[in-house]
C-alpha cells in the first residue's frame, strides 16, 4: 500500500514551489480594438488590454523559450499564468468612434522555469490543458464578436437593436472567460480556493462556460483525493462529478473532462467507471500519457497485461519523463514481481529526476527492489542516499523511519549486527516522535 500511494503522489499531489534570486524581466506592448459605438466601452477597453497582454506574453515566451528546453505548450502555460501587470494599463481613445488603444507593462520572473521543473506531472498536465482550453474560449468569443460586428456594419436600425442583445451576450461571455483566466493564475500559485471562487463567478456570468465547469470539477477532484476526512472527501467528490458531468453534457467530446472524471472515479476506487472515462479520453486524444498512466493504475487491480501495455505507452509518449519510469517500475516490483526490470526503471527515473524529494522516493524504491534481489550491498547504498535526501527538509519525509528499518534489515542479512541495531533503534525513535 505504501508504494502504490507513493506512485499516486508522484502524479497526483498539488505541489507549488517558489524559487527566488532570478531576474524579473518586464515587457511592454500596445494594441487597438475597433468596435461599434453601441458596444459596451468598458469591455472594448478590456479587449484592447488583453490583446496587448498577449503581445507582451509572446515576447516573454520567446525569451523563456530561448533559455530553456521547455515545449511551446509549457512556455505558454508559464507565461499565461505567472505574469503580473506593472501599474495600470494606459488607455487612449484614438478617434470619435469606439477605437481604443491600450498599453500594458508586464513582468515575469525567470525563476518560473525552475518552478515549472519542480512541479509534479499531473499539475503540469492540468496547467497546460487549462491554458489551451482557455485560449480556445477567447478565440471562439473573438470569432462570434467579429461575426456580429460584420453584420452590424450594414444593418438597419431595427437589426441593430437586435444585435445589441447579441453583443451583450458576447460581452458577458468574454467577462466569464476573463474570470476563468484569472482563476487559472490562482491555480498556478496553488491558491485553489481562490481559483474555485473565480470559476464559480465565471459560471454565474455564463452558466454554459464548459471550461469553468471542467476546471472547477478538476480542483474538487483533487480535494477529494487529498482529503482524509471521509464525509468532506465525499462532498468534494460529488461536486467534482456534478461539474464534470455538466461539462460533458455541454461538450460530449471534451477529452480533458473525461480524463478528469476518470481521475475522480479512480480516487473513489470505482475502477470500471474510471476505465470507461479514460478509454473515451484516449479515443479523443490518443497522445495524452496521463490518461494511459491512470488507466494503468486502474488495470493494476484487474488486468496486469493491460496495465503493462498502458505503462509502456506512457513511456513511449514521454521517454524523458521520470514519473512514467517510476510508475512502471512500481508496477514491475509489486504486481509482476520482476525486480530486475523494476531496478532498470527506477534507475532511469533517478537519472531523469531533479527534485530531491522525488529522488529520495526513487532511491528508496530501487533499494527495495535490490533487497528483494538479495543484493543487500546495493540496497544499503540506495537507502543511504534516500536518507540523505529525506533528512534535508525541516519537515522530514514520513517514509524516513521505514527506510532506516529497511536498511537495518539489509545490514542484518549481511551479518552486520551493530549497524543493523543502530538503524532499527533509529526506526523506533522516529516512530515515537
Amino acid at each position: 500500500m505504501k508504494k502504490i500511494l507513493a506512485a499516486t503522489l508522484i502524479i497526483g499531489s498539488m505541489f507549488f514551489s517558489s524559487i527566488g534570486n532570478a531576474e524579473i524581466k518586464t515587457y511592454t506592448a500596445t494594441s487597438e480594438e475597433v468596435a461599434d459605438k453601441f458596444e459596451a466601452q468598458e469591455v472594448v477597453k478590456l479587449r484592447a488590454r488583453d490583446k496587448a497582454i498577449k503581445i507582451a506574453l509572446t515576447e516573454a515566451g520567446n525569451y523563456l523559450k530561448s533559455n530553456s528546453e521547455l515545449t511551446d505548450d509549457e512556455i505558454s502555460a508559464i507565461t499565461s499564468n505567472s505574469f503580473e501587470l506593472v501599474g495600470l494599463p494606459q488607455y487612449n481613445r484614438t478617434d470619435k468612434s469606439s477605437t481604443w488603444s491600450a498599453t500594458v507593462e508586464i513582468k515575469i520572473d525567470d525563476a518560473e522555469i525552475k518552478n515549472w521543473l519542480n512541479r509534479d506531472e499531473r499539475d503540469k498536465h492540468s496547467l497546460i490543458n487549462q491554458t489551451k482550453d482557455t485560449q480556445k474560449l477567447f478565440a471562439a468569443n473573438d470569432l462570434r464578436l467579429e461575426e456580429f460586428r460584420t453584420r452590424a456594419k450594414n444593418s438597419s436600425k431595427q437589426e441593430r437593436n437586435q444585435l445589441k442583445a447579441a453583443f451583450g451576450y458576447v460581452d458577458k461571455e468574454f467577462l466569464s472567460n476573463q474570470k476563468v483566466a484569472d482563476g487559472n493564475k490562482f491555480y498556478y500559485k496553488g491558491r485553489f480556493d481562490d481559483a474555485i471562487k473565480l470559476y464559480t463567478e465565471a459560471l454565474e456570468l455564463n452558466e454554459d462556460n464548459v471550461v469553468a465547469c471542467n476546471l472547477r470539477g478538476n480542483i474538487y477532484g483533487l480535494f477529494a483525493m487529498n482529503q482524509k476526512n471521509i464525509p468532506v472527501a465525499e462532498s468534494n467528490r460529488r461536486q467534482a462529478l456534478a461539474d464534470l458531468d455538466k461539462a460533458l453534457r455541454l461538450n460530449p467530446n471534451y477529452a480533458d473532462a473525461y480524463g478528469n472524471r476518470g481521475f475522480v472515479y479512480y480516487g473513489a476506487k470505482n475502477f470500471s467507471a474510471a476505465i470507461k472515462d479514460f478509454d473515451k479520453a484516449i479515443q479523443l486524444n490518443p497522445n495524452d500519457a496521463q490518461n494511459y498512466t491512470y488507466r494503468g493504475f486502474c488495470y493494476r487491480q484487474t488486468d496486469v497485461a493491460k496495465a503493462a501495455a498502458d505503462f509502456d505507452k506512457a513511456v513511449e509518449l514521454l521517454p524523458n519523463n521520470p514519473s512514467v519510469y517510476f510508475n512502471r517500475g512500481n508496477f514491475y516490483e509489486h504486481d509482476v514481481k520482476d525486480f530486475s526490470k523494476a531496478v532498470q526503471d527506477y534507475s532511469r527515473a533517478i537519472d531523469l529526476t531533479t527534485r530531491e524529494d522525488l529522488l529520495a522516493v526513487n532511491y528508496q524504491n530501487r533499494g527495495d527492489a535490490y533487497r528483494k534481489l538479495n543484493m543487500f550491498g546495493k540496497a544499503i547504498e540506495d537507502y543511504t542516499r534516500a536518507i540523505e535526501f529525506m533528512e534535508k527538509p525541516a519537515q522530514k519525509n514520513p517514509l524516513l523511519p521505514w527506510v532506516y528499518r529497511s536498511r537495518g534489515e539489509c545490514y542484518r542479512s549481511l551479518g552486520d549486527g551493530a549497524n543493523a541495531q543502530a538503524d532499527l533503534n533509529k526506526f523506533a525513535e522516529l516512530q515515537r516522535r
